[in-house]
């Protein structure tokens, strides 16, 4: 009636917007909160597979480096 009960559309988060990775937005802040629970090896490592990554922008968690999958345990 008054418009407060309406689902809002989607918004592109400002973090998520700011970043250089070949991720999508939802995937951009998927692994923001996957990324504290991994120790820093495993951080630094993720960091460097999306700094060399070539390719499309990864849309799909199923479309992530198998490497990120396994150090994520994304199955």
């Amino acid at each position: 009636m008054f418009g407060f009960l309406k689902k809002k559309a989607a918004t592109e988060h400002t973090a998520a917007a700011m970043t250089n990775t070949p991720l999508s937005n939802e995937l951009t802040m998927m692994l923001a909160q996957e990324l504290p629970l991994l120790d820093s090896q495993d951080r630094v490592r993720v960091y460097e597979i999306l700094k060399n990554y070539e390719g499309p922008t990864i849309t799909r968690q199923e479309d992530l480096p198998k490497e990120i999958r396994d150090l994520l345990d994304l199955y």
